[in-house]
């Protein structure tokens, strides 16, 4: 499914918060859904990393990322510079956690006999960040949780609920402990349910170590629950 397609699907997300809407505001930011997204091979995966990275030297005049509520809220602020719209695009993504997320994807459906998928294996997906404000600082060795404001997980709840009301994945593994702790919180704060999408969370793919950790919450954990919940 294409940016637009997504997006007019999205468009009334966020609006008790952030005026025109979260991805209205976003747009770069909206959720990719490939085309076997819904396929008769397997069942609706839907992966959630944490969040993209802005420099931390840049100033409000090049993005406002810094301040959260102008993120959200403010007027005829810079947001997104055309030179990073590309490095924020989930079609992109990022090298280092794609290919060990492809790479143990393929491995799932080579292992169960399953032929014809794409090579790019973002087709048989959907995946986005969780929180839609960048983080400070340099890729790999900051996380958004020193950044984290009430008003990111306020908007980033928001916003997955009514990703996952509208597109029904059948599993949504977040590739960010921190991001899923932060929106298990919420659920539990708000009393939100999802009683037909199994929520689960393993370590960053793009963090060697605990990736493939042989007793970890990583490659193993991930393929485990692609073999269980992902594979009709």
């Amino acid at each position: 499914m294409s940016t637009n397609e997504t997006l007019n699907e999205f468009r009334q997300i966020g609006t008790e918060i952030v005026k025109e809407g979260v991805f209205e505001r976003f747009p770069e930011l909206v959720p990719v859904f490939g085309g076997n997204y819904s396929s008769d091979k397997h069942k609706k995966l839907l992966l959630v990393g944490e969040s993209n990275y802005f420099p931390d030297e840049w100033e409000d005049s090049k993005s406002v990322f810094k301040n959260a509520e102008l993120w959200y809220k403010g007027e005829n602020c810079s947001l997104i510079p055309e030179e990073m719209q590309r490095n924020v695009s989930n079609w992109v993504g990022d090298y280092k956690l794609y290919i060990n997320l492809f790479n143990s994807m393929k491995f799932v459906l080579d292992k169960c006999e399953i032929t014809g998928y794409k090579d790019y294996l973002l087709e048989e997906a959907s995946y986005y960040n969780y929180f839609l404000r960048p983080a400070r600082g340099i890729k790999g060795k900051n996380g958004f949780q020193k950044d984290c404001k009430p008003i990111d997980s306020e908007v980033s709840y928001i916003a997955l609920c009514s990703i996952i009301k509208e597109k029904n994945p059948d599993i949504l593994i977040f590739a960010s402990k921190y991001a899923w702790t932060n929106f298990d919180s919420y659920c539990k704060k708000h009393n939100q349910e999802f009683t037909t999408t199994k929520i689960e969370w393993v370590n960053h793919p793009s963090v060697h170590f605990s990736w493939h950790h042989r007793y970890g919450n990583g490659k193993q954990k991930f393929e485990k629950l692609l073999l269980e919940n992902w594979i009709k």
